[in-house]
């Protein structure tokens, strides 16, 4: 790039803890960087830092976790170096991976147009598997088969060498997964598609065992940025440390303090110990919060301290003094939920905007009870995580239609729209033809070609085979030559999918919904189109597959309602965190690992540092659960953030440093509640033991089937203690062992 054409860049509204990590010249640079304080500003500036000190925008890899983040960051840099953001290579990991591997497909001898299937279409993969492993009792599990597959991916294990790890612990449920993920993975080839975990585990492989790409990308990305780093699973990582093998100028920036998705893979210690893997790795903490008021920084930090595996830091503001985090308890959940309505109206009366509000939970089953009393208060909510766009039937089947035209080895979108619009192919004949092209080592595609050669089906299902084979060929050629939005308009004409709607219409009241929502999908396409140089269907479909539930978020005029997962990232002037008891958040409290309970810490500290200006922490006295009522004693979190009665924190643990000005413990934190009818949370109450125990099983017996609400069904393999100190130690069909506290346990007889 000509000097005379490198952009200029202004620093100076930058604090000097960002500017160091902007301004940092070469090698590994950790950044720790604390809730609110600037992250997002700081790897944007940085990214164009280097462009305007000469590095090439097109030999950048900036990383991130969402696709909203990155598209986020891409029009920053693009604002602070005009005309360079789009050439930067600003992705997701599975989006990156995804790049990766349509380029150098071959290599890995993968199709061109693989799908890559969703968690809808994984979960149907793995029900086909135990059905035909003779595991159908089982299908009820697909999702927890699932889990066990993806965390397997993550940590590198294909399915060979997961079940050599399976025969090695002589579990049961493990030996069963190893033959469902062994079966699955047969099925996902068969189809040339990819699930999430693939595109990590190909990547690795292509990146392993390819040295003529390795080196190449290794020798591009003169400089590698990867945000959310605590949030990394092993795979990541090893993405991550391999693209920077060659120059390492690896920049990496998090908060294991906000590192919450350990069920899903994450490794903390990929953060924690960078500097082992990076020698002459450099700090930067990032401190001054730009979010929060004192108050709220404050009880959050106090929360967080109680943590061991953390970096320390003194997070502060200089914001004004903020309203007292409040503490407040009701009776039951649907009176906190009526609590937490009135308040909102209340705030709303005063000048808030419903924007402005949203309430978190740890669990989606309790946005139940909040969406009943905002219905009945008439007040409009938005649950976010709740049945997406792309989730809606229509869409579902105009996107399988397209899927099989691009890849027609996809069983699963062909199953989907096989008889859609009704055409003639029942299950008994869908089930033949599926057998025909399991016994033939066939596509199901392939088979109703063949239809004349099996058996038992009917003229019309024949016939309805040969034309649905003819129609998937007639696009697949189609789809090639036309751009995406005039690509789909031809899916929807020829499956007539949109004629058959139209005549909908006269019979069904929500056919001209779905019309709707069709037109809304063209729409969408079109202007993806418009803003995709030389866009193709195919990379529409590869964004909604790779989409989460936290793209789908948009600040509207209603109250926001979402887990604290979906909430990091996120921020809010007026936060509502419920549900704070024990044994709900933190979810399973005292069953819980001291590895389990540091990560619902954290959980607490994200949704707590999401609030800017209010802070309200409620909970109940006695919550519902599988029909039986509990009693409930609050959070400990609570309690660790000083707020119930005279302080009984740990008293060597120490707070967050405050800003010049800013109230300490003791001052104005310990918050009356003012529920009415519901009774105050001045200090906590003594428990009753007995009706702790309540539902819980008294009798318990070696041997004995329980369930437990978190952890499934397993068996009491031993037990220890009587009466309130009763213990046992139940192995779970997932392979988790827990040693459980009876009186808390709130198991069941399976």
């Amino acid at each position: 790039m000509p000097e005379d054409t490198l952009p200029t860049l202004d620093l100076s509204k930058l604090n000097p803890e960002q500017r160091a990590a902007v301004e940092h010249v070469g090698g590994p640079l950790l950044v720790v960087a604390g809730a609110g304080t600037g992250k997002t500003r700081v790897i944007t500036h940085r990214v164009a830092k280097l462009i305007a000190d000469g590095v090439p925008a097109t030999r950048v890899l900036a990383v991130t976790f969402t696709n909203k983040a990155a598209e986020e960051m891409r029009h920053r840099i693009d604002a602070l170096v005009p005309g360079h953001g789009s050439a930067v290579w600003v992705h997701t990991f599975h989006a990156f991976c995804a790049r990766l591997l349509r380029q150098h497909a071959q290599a890995l001898r993968l199709p061109k147009h693989f799908t890559i299937y969703d968690t809808d279409d994984q979960k149907k993969l793995v029900a086909e598997s135990l059905k035909e492993l003779g595991l159908a009792d089982q299908r009820a599990k697909a999702g927890l088969y699932l889990s066990v597959i993806s965390r397997a991916k993550d940590d590198l294990l294909d399915a060979k060498s997961y079940s050599i790890h399976s025969m090695t612990q002589g579990d049961a449920f493990r030996q069963n997964a190893a033959k469902v993920y062994e079966k699955y993975q047969e099925k996902l080839d068969a189809a040339g598609a990819l699930d999430f975990g693939d595109l990590l585990l190909k990547t690795c492989e292509l990146l392993k065992g390819h040295a003529q790409v390795r080196e190449y990308f290794q020798d591009l990305f003169l400089h590698l940025l990867v945000d959310e780093y605590q949030d990394t699973n092993h795979a990541q990582y090893v993405i991550t440390k391999t693209l920077g093998g060659k120059h390492h100028n690896v920049c990496v920036v998090g908060d294991p303090d906000q590192s919450v998705y350990a069920w899903r893979g994450a490794n903390i210690r990929n953060i924690l110990e960078f500097e082992r893997d990076f020698k002459d790795a450099r700090v930067v903490k990032l401190e001054q919060n730009y979010r929060s008021t004192p108050q709220i920084l404050a009880a959050a930090g106090f929360v967080i301290a109680h943590n061991r595996q953390r970096k320390a830091k003194n997070l502060w503001t200089e914001k004004p003094t903020g309203e007292p985090v409040q503490v407040n308890e009701s009776h039951s959940e649907a009176d906190e939920a009526r609590w937490v309505t009135r308040r909102v109206v209340e705030m709303v009366e005063k000048g808030a905007s419903l924007s402005e509000v949203a309430i978190f939970y740890r669990t989606n089953a309790q946005s139940r009870s909040f969406e009943e009393a905002f219905r009945m208060a008439r007040i409009p909510y938005k649950v976010i995580g709740a049945m997406r766009f792309y989730e809606r039937k229509e869409i579902k089947d105009a996107l399988a239609y397209a899927r099989v035209a691009l890849n027609p080895s996809d069983n699963v979108s062909l199953k989907r729209i096989i008889n859609v619009p009704a055409r003639g192919v029942g299950k008994t004949s869908e089930e033949a033809l599926e057998n025909y092209a399991r016994e033939h080592g066939l596509t199901v595609l392939e088979t109703m070609r063949q239809e004349a050669r099996i058996g038992g089906l009917t003229s019309a299902c024949r016939a309805a085979c040969r034309q649905l084979a003819f129609i998937i060929d007639q696009l697949k050629v189609e789809l090639e030559a036309l751009p995406p939005a005039a690509a789909m308009s031809r899916v929807l004409e020829r499956s007539g999918y949109w004629s058959w709607l139209e005549n909908e219409t006269e019979t069904d009241p929500d056919a001209a919904g779905r019309m709707d929502n069709l037109q809304a999908l063209i729409n969408g396409i079109k202007e993806f189109e418009e803003k995709t140089p030389n866009a193709k269907l195919d990379q529409y479909l590869e964004g909604v597959a790779l989409q989460s539930d936290a793209d789908t978020y948009e600040k509207q005029s209603a109250v926001t309602l979402m887990t604290v997962h979906l909430a990091k990232g996120l921020e809010f002037p007026i936060v509502f965190l419920t549900g704070l008891e024990e044994g709900l958040f933190p979810i399973g409290a005292g069953n819980s690992s001291p590895d389990e309970l540091e990560e619902e810490r954290r959980l607490c500290y994200v949704g707590m540092t999401r609030a800017r200006e209010r802070l309200i922490l409620t909970y109940a006295s006695t919550r519902r659960m599988f029909g039986t009522v509990y009693q409930n004693l609050p959070s400990r979190f609570i309690l660790e953030a000083r707020l119930l009665g005279p302080h009984q924190g740990d008293p060597e643990v120490e707070p967050g440093r405050l800003a010049p000005g800013a109230m300490g413990p003791g001052e104005s934190f310990r918050t009356p509640a003012t529920f009415g009818s519901g009774g105050g949370a001045s200090s906590l109450r003594s428990p009753d033991p007995e009706s702790q125990a309540a539902g819980a099983i008294l009798n318990v017996k070696l041997g004995m089937r329980v369930f437990h609400p978190e952890f499934g069904t397993g068996r009491i393999k031993e037990k220890s203690g009587a009466g309130e100190q009763l213990k046992v130690t139940v192995e779970f069909e997932s392979g988790k062992i827990k040693k459980l506290l009876v009186r808390y346990a709130r198991l069941e007889p399976a």
